[in-house]
Parts: structure tokens; C-alpha cells; sequence
């Protein structure tokens, strides 16, 4: 028997072979091309240069042209594998996490900024894909855990997938399916679909996998609880006054003789006609007696519904007047709720039916459908696993028949600028990939390499077809492109704003710390929100509820006016901005653009005054409610009672010492999310611990010593180098890579007007060139910062000696390259011109398609 001990190298060594190796892979891969290529009739584009491949593959990797530092020191190399470790080195990088960030932001329409997604969750779920990627998540895991994701946000961040398309469970069906799945199915929500196999009914089958995910506002168990015990009270209030007795109907008495059959034949016939005498005056009697009794009840009847009608009356006049109390507990309430707001993905028991107009005999209108997979192999759950989990685990399997086929086109587009199915989210029974067997290869590859995206993308950059001069001519669709080469296509807005920042910061890759760190905050104090209200007993939430509810309900009166008068006055500025907008310039356009300020001075005032008044109830409510809530937080995470542990004050010798309260846990006021003031309450867990004095040392130490290092580089003198770290200081807080920033970026920002996906819609990015592009290239803030003294561009170029070699630095920073001859003659040429400054040829290289294109 073979000891156990062998069984992890048996193991091991079963992997190594079921992995290929990248070099192998790419061979592989480039032996697949030239066969097509041959039976094409075509050949391979010609070897890339380094200055090139050094540009092409920090754009397509990280996202941004190298610096001049990044590319001499490759272009310096002699190592026969520098390229290979290149690409290594790029792809473990930090830069490769943003880049795939902004790639994957733009598929799965990740909102950061507080819009569809909102503010908490949006920051999670960006957090959850930027470490989903930082880790190198295997796709499929990727894929799963937003597909099977419930809970909080700051529990699990991959909810937002769900949030994104909140209230909104056929869309998001759709947007799944086309996805991770190729297929565009939305056409059958209304109808079969008219150019593809699947019918409505396949539609809602789909749909009825997700159609429970519950993604409404967060209400808390507290809250509900205290929802609870204020219908409970109005209840009570109706029960306190008493319901009258309602009367008896009285039963009708049968009159049974006494006298049977038997006896009554053996009586003479006089004595039968006296017998049926008495007793029909005996049938009367009774007969009369109950319609007495039934008058009586009648009249009883009518005045108990006349009674009860008054009671039910005074009852509901009794639970309306606490519901009209009880409608000021809403206000305060909704300042906690929105605290939270969006935060929650859950799943309940929730059927989808089919739509009222369903026209198709398989089934009736209103039907309610039963899950069911539009493909492949059926969806079963397991014991332990929740239906979506199971839902989750059917669309990533390997035996799904478009799940990898997407994936793998998708990051081949992204190395090649083609993918080998185009449109990839489009595929149908009968798409025939360009290269048949490539597009098979791929899939086997990607399966054994378990989804793993780096070590895919990896193989794909180290082939030689990667590694060649770019196609120039525009691939129509419909034609098959035999991917000799990579096709050549312009930078995505965030590629051109990162390349952007790497000509103004030395350091690209310095993160937000400040961003991050708020982004952080933020989630972590949605989940103390929460965690404190649930610490809370229903009675002691409902006490400050009370009090705040007081304040609001005094203020009412004064609110409704004032909402009114900004109401009034919000149409009275919009009325006047109409009709400035009518009028030419002039003295009347004067005068109307001064009643419109003054307008708007008034709308602003009024909404100030809202706020000032719904303040007063949201400062009860911070005060009375989330203040006491982290109290408890407090004492059932650390164990200990807050504000409860004794400081000694010194006294004179001899003398007792004083026992003051202490504020361990925060002694300092904090900004609530809506603004208000209120005592800091420092949570284990909850706050993020402040650096000490000495770790606050040692950071800026380190930060110091970068700069100095950076400094020393350019050749910066050190009496300089305190005005140069302040630069640095101001680079880092305003030029940081794009995935640094909100997602996406506000209006009016560069990468909006360079294209970047509003986010709307899936891969909704735009790649054409626009007027605001070059307005922003004219008249913008780039250029002075760009030609700043210690931006990363001009260092470089002033590390140079002498004209020529600053033109080459020059070219070398934007272009990675050296100029040609004859680019050194254009420019001796525009010299003579008038064109002496060096701000003219840096101008003149970022607007070169070379720059704007990746080669």
C-alpha cells in the first residue's frame, strides 16, 4: 500500500501537467495562427520594435504609457527575456487591478458615486471587484459570488450586482445573460425573439431563477420592532373603549305535544277535539311569546348597531389620532433608514408570472412560471445551497456552452482589439468564430487554467501574434480578420487620462490614500448605523424615536410653509431662467440675468431654511437614537461599559484622588451623513484606528525618502527638493489614476469628455474623437500642469543637457520612442517658424494620433 504522504505530489504533479506552460500555450496559440494563415493565404505582420511593444503593453496591461524611467530602464536591458518579464512584472502590479478595474467597471456598470447603486454599496461593490481582481479571483468564482450574492454591503460588497439593476429583476436577467452569457435575450420579455431561437416563455423561465432577490430600502430589525409596537399601541388605544354587548336572537320553541300517537287514538273522539283545542291555544301562546321576544330583539339589534356603528366610529377617531402622533415617528426613522439606504440584498419566496398580453398557447396570461435554464444542463439545487447559489453555480460551470466561450473572447478583444466572435455578447447557434480552432484551443485553455484571467492574458501576451506590428486597416464586421497581428484602436478614456497623470505625477501609481480611506469610512458607518440600532431594544429605540418625533411634529406647521414658499419659489427662477434664455445679448439680457441671480438667491435661502428646521429633529434623533445605539455597540463589542472606566486627577500628597468620567471611546464630536453633529462614540472594529504620533513619523519618513529618491533621479538640488515635495504633495491629491476617482467621473470631468461610460448601459464607453476633447486640450487645466516644473515630463526633459537630447526626451515621455530624422527636421523647420518653445512640440505630440493611438 503507497503511503499517504505521496498523495499531495501525486497531486502536484497531475496540476503541472493539466496547466500548460505560457510558452507552450503561446506556441501553441501562434502555431494555430500561421496554420490559418497559410491556408488564408496571408502572412504575420512584422516584429514589433521594444520602443513600441514597451508602450503597447503598459497601455494594455496597466492602462498608461510607461514613464520615461520605466521605458529606458527597458529599453536598457539586454536580458533575452526582458519582455516575458515585462509582462510578469505588469500584470502583478497594482496598475493591472486599476486598469481591469476601469475595463470591468465599464461591463458591469459599476457605480461608485451614489447614483443607481447608491453611495455604500457602490463603494463596496467597487472595493469588492478591485479586490477580486488585486487577489486574481478565478472567473468563475468572480462570476458566482455576484450572482449568489445576498446580504449587507459591508458584509459582502458583491451585492451591488443585484443593487445595480434595483427593483428592476428582468433587466438584470437580461444583463446577467448577456454578460457572462453572450446572448442578448431582452427582445423576449415582450414577445419570442424575432432573429433567435428563444421564446418569452424561456424568457421568464430565467427569469424566475432571480426574480425573488429582494433589493429594497434597509428598515432593520429594530425598526421593524418598533413599527411593530406603535401599530400595537394604536390598537390598544382603539381595544380601551369597549364594545357594546350585542343581544341574543332568541330560539323559536317548537311545541311538542304530551300526549303520543298511541294514547291520543284511544281517546273518544270528543276527547281528541278538546285535546287539539288546548293545545292549539297552547301552539298561540308560544307563537306569541316569541314574536315578543323577536320584537324585542329587533329593537336590541338596531340600537347595538347604532352603538357598535359609534364605538367602531370613536375607536377609529382613536387609533387615527395616535397614527396622526405616531406620523411624526416617520421623519426620524427615515433620518436612520437613510443611513443605510440600499444596502440590502436578500432573497424571499416570490413567483414571476406571465405578463397579462402573453399571446402563445403554452400557457394562460398570469401564469406563475417555474425556473428553468434556456440552455445546457438543468439547474438543481443541492442540499445546503440557496436557490440562487445553485442558479449561480449552473451559469459557471464548464459544461455551460457560452460561459467560457464569452470569457475568452472578451480578454482576447482586450490584447488584440478584436475578438475571434464579434459581437461577443451576441453569439447564436450558428456564429462561427474567424479561427475555428483557435477559438476551441482558447476554450480548453482557459478550463484548464481554472479561469485564472492573469495566467491566460499571460499566454496571450508572450505570443508572437501579440508581438507584431499593428493591422491599420479597419476590420469591417462581417469580414474575418486572421489576426496577424493586433488590430490598431484608440485609447480608452481612462488610458488617455492615466497617461495623462503620468506625464504630471513621477509617481502614477500613488494611490488615493485620502479617497480610499473615505470610501472605507463610509461603509464602515452604514455598518455601525446598523449595528447600533440593532443594539438597541425596541423600547429604547421607540424613547428617542419620541423625543425627535416631538420636535418634528412641533416644527410641522413651520416646515410646510417653508417647503411651500421654496416650492413657489423654485418655478418663479426656473420661469425667469426661460425666458432668459430667449433673449440676445443686451441690456434687457442684463437686466433679466440679475433678477434670475437674485432668484436664485431666494430659492437658496428658503431651502436653508428647510434645513435649518428639519435639522432640529435630525440633531434629536443623532443625539437620542444612534448616539445611545453606539453606546451599546460599544459595551457588546469591547465588554466593558462605556464612559464608565475611572481616570484618577492627581491631587496634593496625601490627599484622596478625584474619580473623573472618562470618554475612552470618543471625547470629540463627528459629521453624520446628513450633516448633523454628533458625539463621537470610537467602535473596535467600526473606526479606524488613528495612527500614532511615531507611525504617522514613519509614514511621512517613508514618503520623504521617495520623493528624495525621485529628487536625486531627476537631478533636482537639495535646495529645491522642499519645493518639489510639495508639488508632489499637490500631484497626489489632484492627478491620480481614473480607477482612483468616483465611477464614473463627474460631468464635466476630462474623462467624461474623452468618452468614459456613463455607466448606463453595458460597455458603454465612446471611443470617437469630439469637440469638448479638444476644447479641453486647448483651453484646459492639462497643459500647465503637464509643462509645471516638476511635472514627470518636464523633469525629464530638463535631466537633458542639450536641445536635441531634450527634443528626444521630449518623445521619449509621450512616445516612448526617439524622434526620426525626419521629425527632428519638421521641427527645426517650425522653429524657423516662430514655434521656438518647447511648450509648442509637446502641444504638438499629444494631439499626434501616435499619442492618442496604441500602436
Amino acid at each position: 500500500m503507497r503511503p499517504l504522504t505521496t498523495l499531495p505530489l501525486l497531486v502536484l504533479a497531475f496540476a503541472a501537467q493539466a496547466a500548460p506552460s505560457t510558452q507552450d500555450a503561446a506556441k501553441k496559440i501562434d502555431a494555430i495562427l500561421q496554420a490559418d494563415w497559410k491556408k488564408a493565404n496571408v502572412q504575420g505582420n512584422p516584429a514589433v520594435d521594444d520602443n513600441t511593444f514597451v508602450r503597447r503593453l503598459y497601455l494594455d496591461i496597466i492602462g498608461r504609457i510607461p514613464t520615461t524611467r520605466e521605458a529606458e530602464d527597458f529599453l536598457a536591458s539586454k536580458d533575452a527575456d526582458k519582455r516575458t518579464k515585462l509582462i510578469d512584472k505588469l500584470l502583478d502590479s497594482e496598475g493591472h487591478t486599476q486598469h481591469m478595474f476601469s475595463y470591468w467597471a465599464d461591463v458591469l456598470r459599476v457605480t461608485s458615486n451614489g447614483n443607481q447603486t447608491g453611495a455604500i454599496t457602490g463603494a463596496a461593490y467597487s472595493n469588492f471587484v478591485k479586490k477580486s481582481l488585486r487577489d486574481n479571483k478565478p472567473y468563475d468564482q468572480f462570476v458566482r459570488d455576484m450572482v449568489a450574492s445576498q446580504g449587507m454591503a459591508w458584509e459582502n460588497g458583491a451585492i451591488g450586482y443585484y443593487m445595480r439593476d434595483r427593483g428592476m429583476p428582468l433587466d438584470n436577467m437580461a444583463n446577467t445573460v448577456r454578460v457572462f452569457l453572450g446572448t442578448r435575450i431582452e427582445c423576449a420579455q415582450c414577445h419570442n425573439h424575432p432573429f433567435d431561437k428563444w421564446s418569452q416563455m424561456q424568457f421568464f423561465k430565467m427569469a424566475a431563477f432571480t426574480y425573488g432577490v429582494q433589493t429594497q430600502d434597509y428598515y432593520g430589525g429594530t425598526l421593524g420592532e418598533v413599527r411593530d409596537l406603535l401599530k400595537e399601541k394604536e390598537e390598544a388605544a382603539a381595544k380601551a373603549i369597549p364594545e357594546p354587548t350585542r343581544p341574543q336572537r332568541p330560539n323559536k320553541v317548537q311545541f311538542n305535544s304530551k300526549v303520543s300517537k298511541d294514547e291520543r287514538q284511544k281517546l273518544s273522539k270528543e276527547d281528541r277535539q278538546k285535546l287539539e283545542v288546548s293545545e292549539s291555544a297552547e301552539r298561540q301562546k308560544l307563537e306569541k311569546e316569541f314574536a315578543a321576544k323577536l320584537q324585542k330583539y329587533n329593537e336590541d339589534e338596531k340600537a347595538y348597531q347604532a352603538a357598535s356603528k359609534e364605538v367602531r366610529k370613536k375607536q377609529d377617531e382613536a387609533r387615527q389620532a395616535l397614527r396622526k402622533e405616531h406620523r411624526n415617528f416617520q421623519e426620524p426613522m427615515r433620518d436612520i433608514s437613510d443611513t443605510m439606504r440600499y444596502t440590502s440584498v436578500g432573497e424571499r419566496d416570490r413567483k414571476v408570472t406571465l405578463p397579462h398580453d402573453y399571446q402563445y398557447t403554452d400557457a394562460k396570461p398570469k401564469s406563475v412560471v417555474t425556473a428553468g435554464t434556456m440552455m445546457g444542463h438543468e439547474c438543481v439545487t443541492q442540499p445546503g445551497e440557496t436557490p440562487l447559489q445553485a442558479y449561480a453555480r449552473w451559469m459557471t460551470a464548464k459544461e455551460n456552452p457560452r460561459f467560457t466561450t464569452v470569457i475568452v473572447n472578451r480578454l482576447w478583444k482586450k490584447a488584440f482589439g478584436l475578438a475571434l466572435i464579434e459581437p461577443l455578447d451576441e453569439l447564436m447557434d450558428g456564429t462561427i468564430p474567424m479561427v475555428p480552432e483557435l477559438q476551441t484551443n482558447l476554450e480548453g485553455l482557459m478550463k484548464e487554467l481554472n479561469y485564472d484571467m492573469k495566467a491566460y492574458l499571460r499566454v496571450l501576451y508572450n505570443t508572437s501574434a501579440y508581438q507584431r506590428q499593428v493591422t491599420r486597416d479597419e476590420i469591417a464586421p462581417g469580414i474575418a480578420y486572421h489576426f496577424t497581428g493586433p488590430v490598431l484602436r484608440r485609447m480608452s478614456a481612462e488610458q488617455m487620462w492615466d497617461s495623462f497623470v503620468t506625464l504630471i505625477n513621477p509617481n502614477p501609481e500613488m494611490i488615493n490614500a485620502a479617497a480610499r480611506e473615505q470610501m472605507e469610512q463610509r461603509i464602515l458607518q452604514a455598518k455601525k448605523n446598523a449595528d447600533g440600532i440593532e443594539a438597541l431594544t425596541p423600547e429604547e429605540a421607540m424613547k428617542g424615536l419620541k423625543l425627535a418625533a416631538d420636535v418634528y411634529g412641533k416644527n410641522r406647521s413651520r416646515t410646510e410653509d417653508k417647503q411651500k414658499l421654496y416650492i413657489e419659489a423654485r418655478a418663479a427662477q426656473k420661469e425667469l431662467q426661460e425666458k432668459l434664455d430667449m433673449l440676445k445679448p443686451g441690456p434687457e439680457r442684463d437686466a433679466m440675468e440679475k433678477q434670475v441671480a437674485e432668484a436664485q438667491k431666494k430659492v437658496q435661502a428658503f431651502r436653508s431654511e428647510v434645513n435649518t428646521i428639519q435639522g432640529e429633529g435630525r440633531r434629536v434623533t443623532a443625539a437620542e437614537v444612534f448616539v445611545p445605539g453606539y453606546k451599546k455597540l460599544y459595551e457588546k463589542v469591547t465588554g466593558k461599559p462605556y464612559q464608565n472606566v475611572a481616570m484618577t486627577k492627581p491631587g496634593k500628597p496625601g490627599e484622596a484622588t478625584a474619580e473623573i468620567p472618562s470618554m475612552m471611546a470618543g471625547d470629540s464630536m463627528m459629521m453624520m451623513s446628513n450633516g448633523i453633529r454628533a458625539e463621537r462614540v470610537k467602535i473596535p472594529g467600526y473606526d479606524r484606528a488613528e495612527p500614532t504620533p511615531e507611525e504617522r513619523k514613519a509614514e511621512e519618513a517613508k514618503r520623504q525618502e521617495a520623493y528624495k529618491e525621485e529628487a536625486g533621479y531627476y537631478g533636482i538640488p537639495e535646495k529645491q527638493q522642499r519645493d518639489y515635495f510639495r508639488a508632489r504633495a499637490e500631484q497626489g491629491r489632484n492627478y491620480v489614476r481614473s480607477a482612483e476617482l468616483e465611477s464614473p467621473a463627474q460631468r464635466g470631468h476630462p474623462l467624461r469628455d474623452f468618452g468614459q461610460s456613463d455607466r448606463e448601459t453595458i460597455e458603454n464607453a465612446n471611443y470617437d474623437a469630439s469637440v469638448p476633447q479638444s476644447l479641453f486640450m486647448m483651453n484646459g487645466n492639462l497643459m500647465p500642469n503637464i509643462l509645471s516644473k516638476y511635472s514627470q515630463l518636464m523633469l525629464s526633459i530638463s535631466k537633458a543637457q542639450y536641445p536635441d537630447d531634450q527634443i528626444a526626451a521630449a518623445y521619449m515621455a509621450i512616445l516612448s520612442r526617439q524622434p526620426t530624422a525626419k521629425e527632428k527636421q519638421t521641427w527645426l523647420n517650425a522653429q524657423d517658424k516662430g514655434l521656438t518653445g518647447t511648450e509648442d512640440l509637446i502641444f504638438a505630440l499629444l494631439n499626434t494620433q501616435q499619442f492618442i493611438f496604441i500602436q
